[in-house]
């Protein structure tokens, strides 16, 4: 009875989320807008943006070339291009925790499998996932990854290793991050080579043919996207690893991301030791076991469990560097770019919590129960230091705000009682932390929704306005400009009115309005006294010439181009 009644209380839960971020689906402007109006623009625009870098100059190439490959393939076939990339996006995230799954079926059985699924889904990360982002493309390779391991990697190394080189270079042609999984699979390659196999010339063809496939890929990536492959062998880092290989992190950032990665590792602690500590002791266990026996092989389910636990250690580790050029914004704790992981790890460690379960180790339950509450308390040090999650950077962990000092309190509780429940109680582990996993989903969606809604008001003014701006700006053949303090609504507006500015300024700046016709002013001051507005909105005022032009237009690099008649100008 218990257990239908806690079904159905999951039932219910899911069925809102998938309400929520469903309706999200058709939103106009983009939600995480910094973000996604920065993936959207230099994939639609980038040629101009080659061309013009005047024109947005507090943005900065994505290095998200399969993405954007993939958005302008999608203008080929739809013109409602943001809410298709909603879709596929979570389709993909899906997706990629579907081949997770996959890996370990052969080494559970249905209810733990089930169980498995279960908190995989329960965690909150899909939020990110249903947005015009790279992330459920990036679980979805990841889950490739993890299958391709489950099948390959003992019987056929070369084969797993040119397959596995592909997917890190299409990884990091997503993400940052990518390269961390490609740093996992040599770590997992040496672990091998340390623990039984012992074969040198294993290894090294594991490594030559991993590069050799990495390389290929990343370049084969390049010429699709008409991007020159001017360097083969560079990695094609994007423009944040910049200071690290430049050496010009200043010592405030090395001490941000140190704060970041102390954050982050606590954070992973609390929600993740379990998987992590329970699957390094099975193979820790095992492996002494056959000392003196016989030679000891991973198995297919232990290669797995090793390649998420050092991705999630590698994400960290570069996610922590890549932050030491952000210290003009030391609160944030990185969570959309560390988060997909956890369930994929609960995941692939579900065979080894699921014989510990049965075989009732009472100090195990006790190890496991303090160490979540350990995670708990490192982070909670690092917030009372300053670190804040938010919603629109953290999926669970956005809950522990102490901007919200209620809900952060609540989620301390949760995690405090599914620690003492594993520990003090017999119940399977899986299912302790799917509640908790759900009523932190439950807390952080609530948080999330709040603020989705706080800002809903501008969003929405500001999308109905700039689409009055764009029917205005199509009867007028001259020059337009956009005028806005925040990069961020200038890059809104760029992109909503389809690249039709050839000039963007943050103040009006007459020298530079000389050929233009019409000005886009987005809480800006009137461009001068020859101007007349022609309307005015709650965040948008178009202002139109009284006089004739004092110069030719210039013709933007972009022409008239839309989201369909622009496709591949990345």
């Amino acid at each position: 009875m218990r257990a239908r009644a806690a079904y159905g209380l999951l039932a219910v839960a899911a069925a809102a989320a998938a309400l929520i971020y469903a309706d999200r689906v058709f939103l106009d402007l983009p939600l995480y807008a910094g973000a996604e109006s920065s993936h959207l623009v230099y994939a639609l625009y980038g040629k101009t943006l080659a061309a013009r870098p005047d024109l947005l100059p507090h943005a900065q190439p994505m290095g998200d070339a399969l993405f954007g490959l993939l958005i302008r393939a999608l203008t080929y076939v739809t013109q409602n291009l943001a809410p298709w990339l909603r879709v596929l996006g979570a389709t993909a995230y899906f997706g990629g925790l579907a081949l997770t799954l996959a890996s370990v079926r052969v080494s559970l059985d249905r209810e733990t499998w089930i169980g498995a699924a279960l908190l995989a889904l329960a965690y909150p990360y899909y939020r990110f996932a249903a947005a015009a982002l790279p992330e459920g493309w990036y679980v979805l390779l990841l889950g490739a990854a993890v299958l391709a391991t489950a099948r390959l990697y003992g019987p056929r190394p070369i084969a797993h290793a040119a397959l596995a080189g592909a997917l890190v270079g299409a990884l990091t042609m997503l993400k940052p991050q990518g390269p961390a999984v490609g740093v996992a699979f040599l770590l997992l390659a040496v672990a091998d080579l340390l623990l039984g196999r012992r074969d040198l010339r294993i290894f090294f063809g594991r490594v030559a043919v991993l590069a050799a496939a990495f390389l290929a890929s990343v370049n084969l990536l390049q010429l699709a996207t008409n991007q020159a492959a001017s360097a083969p062998f560079s990695f094609y880092l994007e423009h944040r690893y910049d200071a690290l290989l430049a050496g010009a992190v200043t010592p405030h950032g090395w001490v941000s991301g140190a704060r970041g990665l102390v954050a982050m590792a606590s954070a992973c602690v609390m929600l993740a030791a379990i998987p992590a500590l329970t699957g390094l002791l099975r193979i820790e266990m095992r492996w002494r076991w056959h000392r003196g026996r016989g030679r000891f092989f991973l198995a297919p389910h232990e290669t797995t469990f090793l390649l998420v636990l050092f991705s999630l250690a590698s994400t960290l580790a570069v996610t922590a560097a890549l932050s030491t050029g952000e210290a003009a914004n030391p609160s944030r704790i990185w969570g959309r770019q560390f988060e997909a992981l956890i369930p994929l790890l609960w995941i692939a460690a579900a065979p080894f919590i699921g014989e510990f379960d049965r075989a009732g180790g009472r100090w195990w339950r006790m190890a496991m129960g303090l160490a979540a509450v350990v995670g708990l308390a490192g982070l909670a040090a690092c917030l009372l230091g300053g670190i804040t999650p938010r919603a629109w950077d953290a999926a669970a962990l956005s809950a522990f705000s102490l901007e919200q000092p209620w809900a952060a309190g609540l989620a301390a509780a949760i995690i405090v009682a599914a620690g003492a429940a594993t520990a003090l109680r017999s119940w399977p582990v899986m299912n302790i932390w799917l509640a908790a996993f759900a009523a932190l989903a439950v807390l952080s969606t609530a948080l999330d929704v709040r603020w989705e809604r706080t800002n809903a008001t501008d969003r929405n003014a500001l999308s109905q306005d700039l689409t009055t701006a764009a029917a205005i700006i199509e009867q007028r053949p001259g020059g337009v400009a956009i005028i806005a303090q925040d990069p961020i609504q200038a890059r809104l507006a760029y992109l909503r009115l389809r690249a039709r500015p050839i000039t963007i300024l943050t103040a009006p700046e007459p020298a530079r309005l000389v050929e233009i016709d019409t000005v886009v002013a987005i809480g800006s001051q009137a461009p001068g006294a020859d101007w007349r507005v022609a309307f005015g909105g709650p965040k948008v005022t178009v202002y139109t010439r009284q006089t004739g032009l004092l110069a030719s237009p210039r013709a933007s690099v972009a022409g008239a181009g839309g989201l369909l008649s622009e496709p591949g100008s990345g």
